[in-house]
């Protein structure tokens, strides 16, 4: 038996590296120890994006077998039922905590006050707009933020709200609620850290919260939005939640579907909510959502007509997209955007001194130069046979700012590859010769034993991804043992992706969500490289003291772009912080990304015509049931 990364390896032989000397001795034990793969995109695609951010078309031919997007609101009929899933029973059915397995349902029944401004029929730009907040407004110092919200929404019609009227009220126990349990209050609210910006809030009135700041920082409007994976972020519950209500075990929100009923384990059944502010936005009368835990059964689901689209590699992965277009023709396929599991990074374990080995800088290089960045992108995206059956798809490489459609054309990220970044560029090149020479420099020509930690639950996993990165580490002469972390509540969420480096060896994992990630390329940047940041800071520090205190000179650079007010200036030092994290390396993003292909029964309409990017609550946005087309017809 061999893993995944072995076989492509070896079907690439003509290539100008074997990546089967390395992950080939992986076999059947490194199958023992992992299940199956997941990641997630969203959005619709671009071009090939160049190191200025300008997007060129890869390809003019797909063979007919790539539908266009297509916009048939005129034609549009409410009713009728959407057959999606739920891809685990929820641990919880709160959604202030990040839970993969809650991300299909959530988002279509709770709201968050702002959200990131759709494109239609085109990728967004990452501006925001008004959702439970019809306006908001900084004042000039930066340092108050007024929300006006949207008159006349209501609750869900569920005891015990019982469709009350959505105020002010709601959104001050929304705020208390998030900064004693979110996972990222600690990067928003004071309450929660000393070093968070939100001094206070307050309802003025009924309709009005005013928020105060103790630093003006640019990108904070954006925490009020929804980005990436939505469960886990400042949304909206009843005030009533801090009392007699218990979200735990009951969904009330304000979104366009309500629960229906819930059977644990089985299913979930979501109507419409007839109450709901915007009457564009919900079509179906009923959402089915049985839990189909396994691949396997949610790919077959989908081939059968029982699910109706994909737009995740959770339903539908890059190597199945063309087998499941030869099996069943009638599905749509639509090219997507670059893939945000982007978001996944590499992080170093930060032990006391003596004990981290990563705390020479050549090691971690060394790391980053035995990547071939390349051969990853193909392998995990399917690139190569996409590109031999004719299908259009465009790859980039990330920085240290994951790359994501508004990042790259708003030129904000900076490519690795272009002659812009300077000499650390070097970094990124895979060249494996030189970096056993910079593993030898630091005192370990032999390499030495480690652990690589990830997760590998029913929840969440990222085997997929972990496998060339353990090629990789071999093929430098590294050890590596696997951690795969199944209990992914008490296991891989706190000894792992909040552990701020408080492990032995590498982790692999999530950015608490990847929401500091997403909701701007500075928050990204900030997010992980600040020591302010609690949870989401990688943990390290240059003085080889074990205090976390970071790195001085990278925190000012941080400081004072994070309070920037001129973009351009903005993206200048956004690009410098690149080029000074492209030597330094204290963590990694994944290698690169890919755009890729969603999936659809024909009788789903208007999909994927609004585009949300990384901001799930458009999935659904204006879709209908057409009984006349398959798989209904």
């Amino acid at each position: 038996m061999e893993n995944y990364w072995s076989s492509f390896a070896r079907r690439r032989m003509g290539r100008r590296r074997l990546l089967a000397t390395g992950a080939g001795a992986l076999g059947a034990a490194f199958l023992a120890a992992c299940g199956g793969s997941s990641s997630s995109s969203s959005g619709s695609g671009g071009g090939t994006t160049t190191s200025n951010g300008s997007q060129t078309s890869s390809s003019n031919t797909n063979n007919g077998l790539v539908a266009n997007v297509t916009d048939t609101t005129s034609s549009a009929k409410r009713g009728g039922v959407l057959k999606d899933y739920a891809q685990a029973e929820p641990r919880s059915l709160d959604p202030v905590q990040p839970l993969a397995d809650y991300n299909r349902i959530a988002p279509f029944t709770y709201n968050s006050l702002l959200v990131q401004k759709p494109g239609k029929l085109t990728a967004p730009t990452g501006e925001l707009a008004g959702s439970l907040a019809q306006s908001w407004e900084t004042s000039p110092d930066g340092l108050t933020i007024t929300f006006k919200l949207r008159s006349g929404v209501k609750w869900h019609n569920r005891p015990p709200i019982n469709a009350r009227v959505f105020d002010s009220s709601d959104v001050v126990a929304s705020f208390d609620r998030y900064a004693k349990l979110g996972p990222l209050g600690t990067l928003v609210f004071n309450s929660a850290s000393p070093d968070a910006p939100v001094l206070s809030y307050s309802a003025s009135d009924a309709n009005t919260v005013t928020m105060k700041l103790k630093d003006p920082i640019v990108y904070i409007p954006n925490w009020f939005a929804a980005f990436g994976s939505f469960t886990g972020q400042i949304i909206m519950y009843p005030k009533e939640a801090n009392a007699n209500l218990d979200l735990r075990n009951d969904i009330i929100g304000t979104g366009p579907f309500q629960l229906k009923s819930h059977q644990p384990s089985v299913n979930f059944v979501l109507e419409r909510n007839p109450d709901y502010w915007d009457k564009d936005a919900a079509m179906f009368d009923t959402i089915e959502m049985p839990i189909v835990q396994e691949y396997a059964a949610r790919l077959a689901q989908l081939k059968a007509g029982n699910i109706y689209y994909a737009v995740s590699a959770n339903t539908l992965r890059p190597e199945d997209v063309l087998s499941l277009k030869k099996d069943e023709p009638r599905i749509l396929l639509y090219k997507s955007s670059y893939d945000t599991t982007a978001g996944t990074d590499l992080t170093f374990g930060h032990l006391p001194v003596g004990q981290n080995k990563f705390q020479d800088e050549r090691v971690r290089q060394a790391v980053s130069q035995s990547w071939d960045r390349d051969l990853y992108i193909s392998s995990y995206y399917n690139a190569d046979k996409f590109q031999a059956a004719g299908l259009p798809i465009d790859t980039a490489w990330n920085s240290h700012l994951n790359f994501i459609d508004s990042y790259g054309a708003g030129g904000w990220w900076l490519d690795p590859k272009g002659k812009d970044f300077g000499p650390n560029a070097v970094n990124f090149k895979y060249d494996l010769a030189n970096a056993k020479k910079l593993l030898a420099a630091a005192g370990f020509p032999n390499g030495f034993d480690v652990t690589v930690r990830y997760p590998n639950s029913a929840q969440y996993t990222l085997d997929k991804q972990t496998q060339p990165i353990v090629g990789f580490l071999q093929d430098l002469g590294l050890k590596p043992k696997l951690n795969p972390m199944t209990d992914y509540t008490q296991d891989y969420i706190p000894n792992d992706r909040d552990a701020q480096g408080n492990f032995e060896g590498i982790g692999i994992h999530s950015v608490t969500g990847g929401t500091p990630t997403l909701i701007s390329a500075i928050s990204s940047l900030v997010a992980l490289h600040h020591p302010g940041s609690g949870v989401t800071f990688n943990g390290y520090d240059i003085n080889s003291k074990g205090d976390k205190s970071g790195d001085p000179a990278l925190t000012d650079m941080l400081n004072k772009v994070k309070v920037e007010k001129d973009v351009n200036n903005q993206k200048k030092q956004l690009q410098d912080i690149q080029r000074y994290l492209g030597k330094a390396m204290y963590a990694m993003m994944m290698p690169g990304t890919a755009t890729g292909f969603y999936a659809s029964w024909p009788a789903v309409q208007n999909f994927n015509t609004w585009q949300g990017g990384v901001d799930e609550t458009w999935e659904h946005y204006g879709m209908w049931i057409d009984p006349t087309k398959a798989p209904l017809a």
